[in-house]
This record gives structure tokens, sequence and C-alpha cells, in this order.
């Protein structure tokens, strides 16, 4: 006879199947929960993809209102419907290019350089003041967790800014992109 046995008596061989239903039970579910979060992940990232492979921005609202559907109330910059203004799935381009339009019109006084990091899969914007860094912008996919360029600015004290372009519902609008560069440079 078992220690589970001598526990629980004849009762605890049920006992024990019971629990082994519910284990296989669970494990089935789990299974399905994470097929179901890799697959709507796999969408949402090729829907951000083909929005950034669509410059004019066609269809790009409607894919990302319904990668966004969760959203029960739009704000500044983020909801499921794109806002009627200049972002950065309605630019005529790239997000890089976008993001370099908007700090070129709204920060003439900063020179700007532009490095592609990471294989090519995140763009570092720096605004510079003179010699000196004022700002560094840091524009990636919403997977990545890179934060190597975030802890060298802490280092050396210069203002950081994180921007995602392939979060569903996050328009990166100029307005929003504009507002935030002017808070991180004091401005």
């Amino acid at each position: 006879m078992g220690l589970f046995d001598k526990l629980f008596g004849a009762s605890g061989n049920d006992v024990l199947n019971k629990l082994k239903d519910v284990a296989e039970n669970v494990a089935k579910e789990a299974e399905g929960v994470i097929n179901s979060a890799a697959n709507s992940i796999a969408n949402s990232t090729s829907q951000s993809a083909s929005a950034n492979a669509n410059p004019a921005g066609t269809g790009t609202a409607t894919a990302s209102a319904a990668a966004a559907s969760s959203y029960a109330e739009s704000g500044f910059s983020w909801g499921p419907e794109m806002p009627n203004e200049p972002n950065q799935f309605n630019y005529p381009g790239t997000y890089d290019a976008y993001f370099s339009a908007v700090f070129a019109e709204a920060f003439p006084e900063y020179r700007v350089s532009k490095e592609s990091v990471r294989k090519g899969r995140a763009t570092v914007f720096t605004l510079w003041n003179g010699d000196a860094k004022a700002l560094v912008v840091e524009v990636m996919a919403q997977t990545s967790s890179a934060e190597s360029i975030r802890y060298g600015c802490a280092k050396e004290h210069v203002p950081y800014l994180r921007f995602y372009y392939n979060h569903p519902g996050w328009w990166n609008t100029k307005a929003y992109v504009i507002q935030r560069a002017r808070k991180a440079l004091g401005l």
C-alpha cells in the first residue's frame, strides 16, 4: 500500500484520477491560451508591418482598429481609430522618415542625427545642441527588450525617449511626438 492510499484510503485512487483529469484540462486550456496569444501577436506584428509598408495609409486604420478593438476609449495619441491628424501611419513614407521629418520641422534649432541599430530593427535619433547631446529618441518594435541605449543615456545624464513603431492603436501623432520631445528637452 502506497503513502497516498494510507492517507486517503480506497477513495484515494478516485481523488488521484480526478486530479489527473483536472491537470490535463488545465494543460489543454493553457496551450489554447498560449496559441491564441501567439496568433494575436503574429497578426498584430504583420498588420503593423503592412501598415508601415503601406505608406499612404490605405487600409491601415481598419487593420489597426481591428487589432486594437479592446480599447474602450481613445487618448491623445492612442485608440482603436486613427486620429484625423498627421501620424506615423498616414505619413507617406517609413516610420523613420516620419520621425526625421517631425524632428526637423519642430526643432530646427537642433541638429538631428539618425542611426539604424540592431540590424535595422530600431532607429536612434539624437538631437544635438551644438556639440552636446540634448535628447536621444529610440524608435523600436514593441517586442524588443533592449535597454543599452537607455542605460547609456542615464549614465551620460541625457534625456531619453522611446516610441514603438508597431504597437496596435498607438499612432505616434505629430502633436504627441512633439509634446513628449519638448517636455524631455525642457522647452
